[in-house]
């Protein structure tokens, strides 16, 4: 018995050497997968504060999430005297990781602004609560929760016309593990969080997943555990944006075929006017911006058409016309960036999605933000979006 305890211990020993070793050979190589996401009750998972990490699975940069669950710097509640603050609702465009935070389109939209004298010279604040996979259901909960507590002059509402609407959608999206709106028979929104009691959301938030989120951090060991399936997650998701860009949903580009998509437009619209209604409860207004697809700002009409004709649509321009018009109805001003988008990667005969050798699908690059940031700009320090077919003057639609 002697004999096999020691043999025990020797063994335990050399395991616990084995690890340090190890530990210590993968932190000199930079090894890192961290966990930039955990389980919330309410929006259905958020940022990990503090989480930090080189993101690398598309482009390159570098994540630091604050310490209350931003992908941005660190910002006081209070505003402060004569500032003029924007806030950002969005989704995986927004968060950006796939771009240095200095080249998002939030980051760089103040310095447009006091180049054109926005807000009679104010300094202009832009935060970012976007969070990668969000629809609008959970940006009017974080409009709710968080974000109006930080004292919003206007509230920037990114919509994504490629899966929002799916997004929006407790029967057609396949990612349950999140809250949705219903509408009642009097055609108001009714939340169903019942999401909390799934058992794919109980096991995310058991104690057993949280002292492992908690470990994490610390442990390159531990992240390496999970690196092979996260790996494997990755060159699958790899392999079908090659082919049909991963996330996206050609049925958001027709109007709806059947009733499922017709409810979801339904609630969708339903929620944009709550964020409206929601923000103006805080004295502030709305602003709707419209992301593109990719094939919407391809730098050749020639792949814009072939993509359209594939989809069997006559353009690509349904999710921005239709917000555009409900924007119109309920007095809710609403900024398509596709147009201009186009426009400049055609002049710069650029691509404004994708890195390395996956130009033209995914997320903005950094010339994609930077467009995004000049229109956006453009918009808010004009007045007017230039097209006549979309809102009227944004300028006498936003507070003095």
């Amino acid at each position: 018995m002697k004999d096999l305890a020691q043999r025990g211990a020797l063994v335990g020993l050399g395991i616990v050497v084995a690890l340090l070793v190890t530990e210590i050979l993968l932190r000199a190589l930079g090894f890192s997968v961290p966990l930039y996401y955990e389980p919330d009750p309410q929006l259905g998972w958020t940022l990990r504060p503090g989480a930090s990490g080189w993101y690398t699975d598309e482009g390159r940069a570098f994540l630091q999430v604050n310490s209350v669950g931003m992908r941005d710097r660190e910002h006081r509640e209070a505003k402060a005297e004569g500032v003029y603050r924007i806030e950002v609702l969005g989704d995986s465009y927004s968060e950006a990781k796939q771009v240095a935070i200095d080249s998002t389109y939030w980051s760089l939209l103040p310095d447009h602004l006091a180049r054109c004298g926005f807000q009679a010279g104010k300094p202009t604040e832009v935060l970012n609560f976007g969070v990668s996979g969000y629809g609008t259901a959970q940006e009017l909960i974080l409009l709710r929760v968080l974000a109006a507590r930080y004292e919003p002059d206007l509230v920037l509402l990114q919509f994504t016309g490629s899966n929002d609407v799916r997004n929006n959608s407790r029967s057609l999206e396949p990612g349950k593990n999140r809250p949705f709106f219903v509408l009642n028979a009097e055609g108001k929104l009714d939340l169903d969080d019942s999401f909390v009691e799934q058992p794919s959301f109980r096991r995310v938030a058991s104690p057993v997943w949280r002292a492992y989120r908690r470990l994490a951090p610390y442990s390159r060991f531990v992240q390496l555990l999970r690196a092979g399936t996260h790996k494997s997650n990755i060159q699958q998701r790899q392999a079908r944006i090659v082919t049909a860009e991963a996330g996206l949903d050609e049925a958001e580009l027709s109007p709806p075929r059947d009733r499922e998509w017709e409810e979801a437009w339904r609630v969708t619209e339903a929620l944009i006017a709550e964020v409206s209604q929601e923000a103006a409860r805080h004295h502030a207004r709305t602003l709707v911006v419209t992301v593109p697809w990719p094939a919407q700002v391809h730098p050749t009409a020639q792949a814009r058409e072939a993509f359209a004709k594939r989809v069997g649509v006559p353009d690509l321009g349904y999710p921005d016309r239709r917000i555009e018009a409900f924007g119109k109805a309920h007095d809710i001003p609403v900024l398509a960036l596709a147009p201009g988008m186009g426009q400049a990667a055609e002049a710069e005969a650029t691509f404004l999605h994708g890195f390395g050798n996956h130009l033209g699908i995914g997320h903005w690059n950094a010339a994609g933000h930077r467009v995004a940031a000049g229109l956006i700009a453009g918009a808010l320090c004009s007045g007017s979006f230039g097209a006549p077919s979309q809102a009227p003057a944004l300028v006498a639609a936003l507070p003095d």
